[in-house]
This record gives structure tokens, sequence and C-alpha cells, in this order.
């Protein structure tokens, strides 16, 4: 029979064996359990853990802790793991006032004062039930999942969040190329105006200098004529008195040059254009995913003198300017509003009804004639039609972008013309050959200016790619009958609905975000929509508008 339960013996049976012996076939007798080795161990073994010093924290239970007599190599009813806070530590501890566990050295710190403070073998047979690791099993899979899934929605949001600051870098590039164009423009006119000056001094100098030689012929041949007719009295005379008409002749010219002219031609820069950029940083602003509401309304009435019909306007724009340009159909005219005056500053009148505004750059506009017509004009002081093109379709909203023109048929197709009227493409059937419109209307572009977007009668708003191919509808019954849609230039646009009297925010992803302005705001069948980014306003017209008042929303 061993003695101490060290010595090595292969006959004897033990209630408990050394874990670690019994992994090599010796046969030794456990009189210590190590919680974090989670095994029996020899006296041997328990000596072995007072040698290493890795081992010396490790927590060793006696034989009294051993709760069965017999036969077994199941683990014994206490904890072992390890206090994340003080590593050397056993969680073995449980405090009933706030239901956590912790070590000795948590309960002392942090639950010194609680009451309900023991051991976890000693609660551990009352308060655990056999149901209780299956049901936070179950709890556990479910939290799970709904990890999983809020990993993987933010993984999705990632990934747009990538997409949408490469769209607002391209959309930053985009910008700085519509101001280097206009900058070209600008400077093409400015030289045009000095080569202009120019040439006009220039024949002027021309002028005089072929006078001067002309005429200094003239005074050198009267003299040489004097001289030749000495002896002759007769001759002499008639060459005195010719002499006298070109002296008469030099001082006239010598009389209408002037004195004083300058042969420069120079150019006055503008100052206010460098002093405005000087007080910007960037390009405008970096915005999050904003949510309008209405902060105030107001109204412009836009009648003028010479209105004989309510006035009714189904398409709108601003101007470089900040101005409104809005086509009064039944009062055949082209209304230019000051927003900031609430007033219409100029208008003028147009051949036939018109429907839709879009302007090509400070200094012109198109509107789209009942007519089959779209009719430039001029935006200087005082607004005239200049020219018109007429084309083989209806016209109703139109749009302009990268020199070409966008316009809809208040039907089923969408038509891109150039600048000159040609014809590019028709949108109006799918890749199945199905109708993609119903009734379209007014256009908008994203803020990169990839995709298109129309409002639609019955599919709300129809998106497409920069080629006119379909990239999705979006169809909400929030909005019946979709008439007009534009963009605030910040990644959302805004969709007005005739029927529903509502105008609603979706995200240029197709993301709805909710109703912005309601029929208790005072909305009545608006018919188009324009946004100020730099006003952060909304100006929304109708059919059924008040005295023909334009409504204007103040969102925040």
């Amino acid at each position: 029979m061993a003695t101490g339960g060290c010595e090595e013996t292969s006959d004897e049976i033990f209630n408990f064996k050394c874990t670690p012996c019994s992994k090599i076939n010796r046969q030794r007798e456990a009189v210590k359990y190590c919680v974090e080795c989670q095994g029996y161990c020899c006296q041997s073994c328990v000596d072995i853990h007072q040698a290493f010093p890795a081992l010396q924290g490790h927590k060793l239970l006696d034989k009294s802790s051993f709760k069965t007599k017999i036969l077994t190599t199941n683990l014994p009813s206490v904890p072992t793991e390890i206090c994340t806070i003080h590593e050397i530590k056993i969680l073995d501890m449980y405090c009933g006032n706030h239901d956590v566990v912790g070590c000795t050295s948590c309960m002392a710190l942090h639950h010194r004062n609680c009451t309900d403070v023991q051991l976890v073998s000693d609660v551990v047979e009352t308060m655990l039930k056999k149901t209780d690791a299956d049901e936070t099993h179950q709890k556990l899979r479910e939290k799970n999942m709904a990890m999983e899934k809020i990993k993987t929605s933010r993984e999705a949001l990632l990934e747009e969040l990538n997409k949408s600051k490469t769209d607002a870098v391209n959309e930053i590039k985009a910008f700085r190329e519509e101001m280097e164009t206009m900058l070209r423009n600008m400077e093409k006119e400015s030289v045009k105006e000095v080569d202009k000056e120019y040439q006009n001094k220039h024949a002027v100098l021309l002028e005089e200098i072929k006078k001067s030689e002309n005429q200094i012929i003239c005074l050198e041949q009267a003299a040489d004529n004097i001289k030749q007719s000495d002896g002759n009295v007769s001759q002499q005379f008639v060459s005195i008195k010719t002499a006298q008409r070109i002296i008469a002749q030099t001082d006239d010219i010598m009389n209408s040059v002037d004195a004083h002219a300058h042969a420069k031609v120079s150019f006055a820069a503008d100052q206010s254009v460098l002093g405005f950029l000087q007080q910007l940083n960037t390009f405008g602003s970096v915005n999050s995913d904003t949510v309008y509401s209405v902060k105030a309304s107001r109204e412009i009435n836009i009648r003028v003198l010479g209105d004989k019909s309510i006035c009714t306007v189904y398409g709108s724009c601003l101007t470089q300017g900040g101005k409104l340009l809005l086509p009064d159909c039944w009062n055949k005219k082209l209304k230019r509003v000051d927003t900031g005056k609430s007033l219409v500053e100029d208008y003028c009148d147009l051949p036939c009804a018109p429907s839709g505004v879009c302007c090509i750059d400070n200094q012109k506009a198109v509107v789209t004639l009942n007519n089959n017509t779209i009719q430039f004009v001029s935006l200087g002081n005082q607004m005239k039609p200049i020219h018109a093109i007429k084309l083989n379709h209806p016209c109703f909203g139109i749009a302009y972008k990268d020199n070409k023109l966008l316009i809809t048929d208040n039907s089923t197709s969408l038509y891109i013309h150039d600048i000159a009227g040609t014809l590019l493409q028709t949108i109006s059937k799918d890749s199945s050959g199905n109708n993609m419109f119903t009734q379209c209307r007014q256009i908008a572009f994203s803020d990169s200016g990839d995709n298109i977007y129309v409002a639609d009668f019955q599919n709300n708003i129809v998106t497409l790619d920069r080629q006119g191919k379909r990239c999705s509808n979006f169809i909400d019954t929030e909005l019946v009958n979709s008439r007009g849609v534009c963009s605030d230039r910040r990644g959302n646009i805004f969709v007005c609905a005739s029927e529903s009297k509502n105008i609603m925010q979706i995200r240029q992803n197709g993301q709805k975000v909710g109703i912005v302005v309601k029929p208790s705001d005072g909305l009545n069948q608006p018919r188009s929509i324009t946004f100020s980014p730099q006003m952060n306003t909304l100006f929304v017209t109708g059919k059924n508008m008040t005295n023909g008042n334009v409504k204007v929303f103040e969102l925040q």
C-alpha cells in the first residue's frame, strides 16, 4: 500500500487519480485539485507547482473539497475562469445584490458594502436551474444573430460611405471643372474686348500714319515744284498757291490728330471676383445625412401688369445669380423673381405657352413651348427671346448638362438634344420593351452627374444612368402623382406630388428619408420644385396656388 499518496502504484484503486500522471500511465492518488490546470494532482505534482513561479499562483483545493467518494474524472463544482481584471484570481465570488460574479479582490474593492456576497460553490446548487444553460445558449445565439445583422448593415453603410466619399470628391472635381469652364469663357470674352479695343486703336493709328506719309509726299512735291519754277514767274505763282493749299490741308490734318492720344490697351480686373473668392476656404460644405424639416414659410406674388389669366407654372429653375425663373403658362411669359425682395423684377413675352425652363449659363436660358419648340432667352438686364428651335416632339420639362438638353414630353419619352437642337437619343423603353414612363415631367441630376432623376406620374422617380439605362424606380404610397424633382446638391433629392400634396426627401441612393412638406404646411397641388443650397430654401409652384403665388419653404 502506498503511503502519503506519492509513490507509484499499479494495483490499487484511488477515489481520485492524479491527472498529469494518468496521462503517462502512472497511477498516483490525488491529494489536491488545481483550479487553473483543471485537474487532480498528486503530492509530486503539488511540489512541482511550488517549484515553478508560473504555477505558484494556482489555486489548489484540499481533498475535503472533493464532493464525491466514488471513482470519477469529472471536475469538482468550483469555478475555473480567471478574472480579467485581477489576472491571478478566480471568479469564485457572487454578489446577490448586483447579480454579478467576481474574484475576492473585485468583491473587496467594489462590493464591500453589499450584504449578499457568497462563494459561487455555496450558491450554485440553489440558484442554477437545469434550463439556465439552454436558455442562455439560446439568448447568446439570438444576440449573436442580432450582432451579425448590425455588422452586415454597418458593412453596407461602410461601403456606402466609401462610395459617397468618392462621389463627393468627384463632385468637387466636377464643380472645379465647371468653374474652370466659366473662367475660360470669361477669359475669352475679356480677351475679345481687349482685342476689339486694340483693333480700333490699331486702325486709327494706321490711318493717321498713312495720311501723314501721303501729306509728307505732297509737301515735298510742293517744295520741289516751287524750286523748279524759279525763273518762270507765272509757274512760280501757281506753285506757291498750290503749296499754300497743301499747307492748309496739313494744318487741318494736324488739328484733327489728338496730341494727347495714347497707344495702350489696358484691362481692369473686377476685384470683387477675387474678393469673393478670397472669402472662401472651400468650394462648399461637407454635409452629413441631413433630415430636413420646415423652419418657416412665405409666399411670393408673381402676378404682373398685363396678366390676363391665373398664373400657372409647371417648371422653375434658379439662375447662377440666385434669381428664380418661372415660365407662366397661360400668361405666355417668362418671369424673373428676386427671391430676396419677393417680387417679379423682370419678364418677357413668349410666342406660345411655356412649361419648362433651365439655364445654359449666366447669360442664357431655354424655355419649352407647347408648339414643339424650345425658345432661347437672353438673361441681360432686360430679358428677351433671341432664337427658337423647332423640334419633332412635344416639349415639357427641360434640363441642361454637359452641353446637352434633356427634354420630357409629358408622356412616355425623354429626348436628349445637343445645344443646336440635333436629336441624340430617345429614351422610352426598358430592355424588355416596356415603357419606362407614364407621364414624365421635371428632371434633376445626382451630385456626381452619374444619375438622372425623372419625376413620373405613376413611377414617382425613375433613375437613369448617363447612358439612359434605367437603374431603378422609386415608388412610395405616400407619393401620389409625382410632378417635380430637384437636388439639394448634398446627396438628397426632393420629390413633389400633386395628389398627395406633399414633398418627400429621398437619398440619392434611393433610400427614403420622409415627408418634408405636408398639406398642413399650406401646400396645394405642387407642380414643380427648385432648391437653393445657399439659402436652404425650397421654391414650389402649383396649378392652384392662391393668386398665382409661389410658396417658399425655409428648411432646417
